[in-house]
């Protein structure tokens, strides 16, 4: 691990960041329709009970990263396969963000650039903030933050003075009743983007104040599923339920139709900014995820050196895991979000914890217990 240390308010800032990523632009939960607001706020609450849960893991073993707990808890001959199974789980994950990235941006803005250019632009961006360490990443963060910040006020300031928002296009509220909207919270935005938090079971050891990380990561769960219920709900009002549905960036489409006294209008880029940023941070993280691991698994004492390789592996893994948009959309509903993201978010880190109790119960290790 790096001898580093980020604070509480870089920290907060990863996390609004990471979960805002694509979520913010992408249609997220659409199978409840005009309540995915609600889904999102339910989803939220499942959000906090996993930032619990890696928070006690990483309370329990505070001077080790992911991939050093599972190891110590499971034993290393099967927490070595599990660590290399998340890290390959990093590595695709972070390419597939990668890929979302490229193909909105080729879709909305760059439709001459081939998407390969544009990964490969954002992904040499990423590793070079990657090789400065984590406190360069997170200090960054604290500045795009407050950048993200003035773009989301006057885009939605934009918005409501254009008068295109119709209210009503949000009611009926539970015209399919609550299936629908609990089915989508706990199937489809728990785990994008909540589930996925779990990469930063890697960057919490490097938090200064041990006690501060369940309340710093609470709060910015909450911001963030507020800000990203907010933005869903906004985005409804404007296109309504059939186009945000079908469309493939509802966010962009929404911003696309400000018009202020013919005066403002095309206001496109604040949305394609948004995206570059919050997807650059998310990319970081995730990639940063796989580097520690991998220098964890493979006894490499500077991890930075792991830097090029994940991702230029990164990179290539974006352009092979689908052939088209469809493909990649329906693989990640059925494997990504169906399979692996429960599998590494929820199932084995609540098998990490009755594994542990049942082992200091027991006596069969002693644990360093600072929590």
């Amino acid at each position: 691990m790096e001898n580093a240390r980020i604070n509480v308010r870089q920290l907060f800032a990863l996390i609004i960041l990471f979960n805002f990523g694509t979520a913010l632009v992408l249609p997220i939960g659409f199978v409840s329709e005009q309540s995915v607001w609600l889904s999102i706020l339910l989803a939220l609450v499942g959000g906090l009970l996993l930032f619990l849960l890696y928070d006690y893991l990483y309370r329990q073993y505070p001077g080790l990263s992911l991939s050093g707990y599972i190891r110590k808890i499971l034993g290393n001959y099967i927490g070595w396969p599990v660590s290399l199974f998340y890290l390959g789980f990093f590595i695709h994950n972070d390419a597939r963000v990668l890929r979302e990235t490229g193909e909105l941006l080729v879709t909305t803005a760059l439709d001459e650039t081939p998407p390969f250019v544009i990964n490969a632009f954002l992904m040499m961006a990423v590793l070079y903030v990657l090789y400065l360490g984590i406190e360069v990443l997170a200090r960054t963060a604290e500045i795009y933050l407050l950048i993200i910040i003035i773009l989301g006020v006057l885009g939605n300031l934009f918005v409501l003075f254009s008068g295109i928002m119709d209210f009503h296009n949000l009611f009926p509220l539970f015209g399919e009743g609550w299936k629908p909207i609990v089915e989508s919270a706990f199937r489809n935005i728990l785990m994008f983007p909540f589930a996925e938090m779990i990469c930063f079971a890697t960057i919490l050891p490097y938090l200064n104040k041990i006690q501060s990380g369940r309340r710093t990561g609470f709060i910015a769960l909450i911001v963030s599923g507020l800000l990203l219920s907010f933005t869903h709900a906004v985005e409804i009002s404007v296109l309504g339920v059939n186009i945000y549905s079908r469309s493939t960036f509802p966010l962009f489409l929404t911003i696309s139709k400000v018009n202020i006294a013919d005066f403002l209008t095309r206001l496109d880029a604040i949305v394609i900014l948004t995206l570059i940023i919050n997807a650059f941070f998310k990319c970081a993280i995730e990639c940063y995820a796989a580097v520690i691991i991998a220098a964890d698994l493979f006894h490499v004492e500077k991890p930075q050196k792991l830097v090029l390789p994940i991702g230029i592996t990164v990179l290539f893994t974006s352009m092979m895991t689908a052939g088209n948009w469809s493909e990649f959309s329906l693989k990640g509903e059925k494997v990504i979000m169906g399979v692996l993201i429960p599998l590494t978010g929820i199932l084995i880190p609540v098998l990490l914890i009755v594994v542990h109790l049942i082992r200091k119960r027991f006596g069969l290790y002693k644990s360093d217990n600072n929590g």
